[in-house]
């Protein structure tokens, strides 16, 4: 190859050595400027909480009758259940809300663990229960109290269970996320004063679950992570929890 056609090459390999030097400079800037953008972040939780009324009660009533003669016995527990089922409906219950169970009847005689000498009048107990799904939760609330009037009527009642449940988390979970939010960036806020610099973009962000307990329970959850709703103390009045956390970049 003589000198004439050497130079042109020279050129070519020399301007791709430029290029290759230029861009290797810009991605190890590049890559610095990124591990110092990353190094300059807060990390903050934000908090949001709203007391709501439960929308829904899930109500088990119990009973228990004790004798010796079956067919006695399933008598006086259909005559009960009836009783039960009248004074649900006298305080305004909807037949489709009321539903009764499956009675249960256990033999002592047929337990092995029995105690001797079982009267023959206490040798079977007959358990029913009748549940009540109602979204009239004050109704619920107010009837609980007055079931007295049952066991004045002979109804030996064992069981007065009542899960209230807040259902519309859905209706409130965006704007409370919202609040979580502005929540997290005023901490962050904080942060970048003290630091002499200003709240950027969000970095990550994890949404911890919602928890939903009584309004005036001293235990409530407020970490976690994913949609989990913990279970619901069984009061009307609730209190709705959620936080969040937010890592923001810092700017100078």
């Amino acid at each position: 190859m003589d000198e004439k056609s050497r130079l042109p090459a020279a050129l070519v390999l020399g301007f791709l050595v430029a290029i290759g030097l230029a861009a290797a400079g810009y991605f190890v800037s590049n890559t610095i400027y990124k591990g110092r953008a990353a190094s300059n972040t807060v990390t903050v939780k934000g908090f949001a909480e709203r007391d709501v009324k439960a929308d829904l009660a899930l109500w088990q009533i119990s009973y228990s009758l004790t004798g010796g003669d079956l067919a006695q016995l399933y008598a006086q527990s259909s005559a009960s259940e009836k009783t039960l089922t009248d004074f649900l409906a006298q305080k305004g219950f909807a037949k489709t809300e009321i539903k009764t169970g499956t009675v249960q009847l256990e033999d002592l005689l047929a337990n092995q663990y029995r105690t001797n000498n079982i009267p023959a009048d206490k040798r079977y107990i007959l358990r029913n229960t009748i549940s009540v799904r109602s979204n009239a939760v004050e109704r619920v609330e107010s009837t609980t109290r007055a079931l007295n009037d049952l066991i004045r009527q002979g109804i030996v009642l064992t069981g007065n269970n009542v899960d209230y449940q807040f259902t519309k988390l859905n209706d409130i979970k965006a704007a409370m996320l919202r609040d979580a939010t502005k929540n997290a960036r005023d901490a962050a806020q904080q942060f970048a004063n003290d630091a002499d610099s200003r709240v950027g973009s969000i970095q990550s962000a994890n949404q911890g679950f919602f928890s939903v307990g009584s309004r005036d329970s001293a235990a409530q959850g407020q970490g976690g992570e994913g949609g989990y709703v913990p279970p619901q103390a069984s009061t009307i009045d609730k209190k709705v929890r959620v936080v969040v956390t937010l890592t923001y970049y810092l700017d100078r």
